[in-house]
């Protein structure tokens, strides 16, 4: 419930955060805030303050998982099936979580953070949920109903543990090197020289860097008195086309865009989404025209959110120069 004013709150010296999907891309960056870095617009890190202890949480063996992080990240292996968890002997109390992990899998480890005393979580769901309700393809409309499900279920079993929970909803999020959209849209330019759109490809979208997403987790966990979900989008607001020729100038290639009618795409739609492997791809080629906006004032209200424009990891940037040289 929202209720005015919203109200920062310090987080003790000796209070502990808990990041469940700590091995994703944006947990990545979760866990470089939490140990006092912030990423600037290149997508580099630089140090800020020091925080609390921080434990990530993975399926994985720990040893595999742990190269990389930030120095002092403590990394606890998830119990396999339906082991029971017991807190107290790896961690103690941990009151505060952040969860970047698919919001189905915070659901499932709910006792996981009953066992460890939280207090306050900070969800991410993703405003697939409302874009792919209504998709053609049946894998699309089974992620927006497994969101919307996970999303309630989550909130429910909060409410009866009196945790409290904010749920934050992103767009298309993105750092160029590990997204499923960025990422893949390169990787298919430097392979091929050309990306095929649909139509004019005018379809309005808000990248969301992970960084940003990151920032809005931390922002959120330290504020009092929240709405139960938020949208967060991107700084800027862009037609697909252009989101693609960007990253054929960060690619260092021409824009080459090869478009399909938009009639040949609808015509196609119907048999693409009888085949599993197609029909996926076929939705996503006749949403290129949809504009998939949300606004996020309430999130900047609230919790100060302010997300960069779309911006690509520059040529200086190790990540970048690897990714380029692939």
């Amino acid at each position: 419930m929202h209720r005015e004013p919203h109200t920062a709150r310090s987080r003790g010296a000796t209070e502990a955060v808990g990041v469940l999907g700590a091995t994703s891309f944006v947990g990545r960056f979760v866990l470089s805030r939490l140990h006092g870095c912030r990423g600037n617009e290149s997508g580099s890190l630089v140090h800020d303050q020091p925080t609390p202890p921080v434990f990530a949480f993975s399926r994985a063996a720990v040893p595999q998982v742990a190269a990389g992080a930030p120095a002092g990240t403590r990394w606890v292996q998830l119990p396999v099936g339906s082991k029971p968890w017991r807190a107290s002997m790896q961690t103690g109390s941990i009151p505060e979580w952040i969860a970047v992990c698919p919001i189905w899998a915070a659901a499932e480890q709910f006792p996981l953070l009953e066992a460890s005393g939280a207090r306050r979580l900070v969800a991410l769901s993703s405003t697939s949920r409302f874009t792919k309700r209504d998709s053609a393809a049946p894998a699309d409309r089974a992620l927006a109903s497994r969101l919307a499900s996970a999303e309630d279920e989550l909130l429910e079993r909060s409410r009866t543990a009196g945790i409290a929970t904010t749920i934050l909803r992103p767009t298309l999020i993105y750092d160029g090197i590990h997204d499923g959209t960025v990422a893949r849209i390169a990787r298919f330019i430097r392979r091929f020289g050309f990306y095929p759109v649909a139509g004019a490809a005018t379809g309005l979208r808000q990248p969301l860097h992970a960084d940003d997403v990151a920032a809005a987790c931390l922002a959120a966990l330290s504020c009092d008195e929240l709405h139960e979900s938020y949208e967060i989008s991107g700084g800027e607001t862009l037609p697909y086309r252009e989101m693609v020729q960007r990253i054929f100038a960060w690619l260092g290639r021409p824009p080459r865009l090869a478009p399909i009618p938009q009639s040949l795409v609808r015509a196609a739609l119907p048999v693409a989404c009888l085949l599993p492997g197609l029909a996926s791809l076929a939705a996503m080629a006749a949403r290129m025209n949809e504009d998939l906006v949300f606004d996020h004032g309430a999130a900047s209200r609230d919790f100060g959110f302010q997300p960069r424009s779309f911006a690509l990891p520059k040529d200086t940037d190790s990540n970048h120069a690897a990714f380029v040289a692939r």
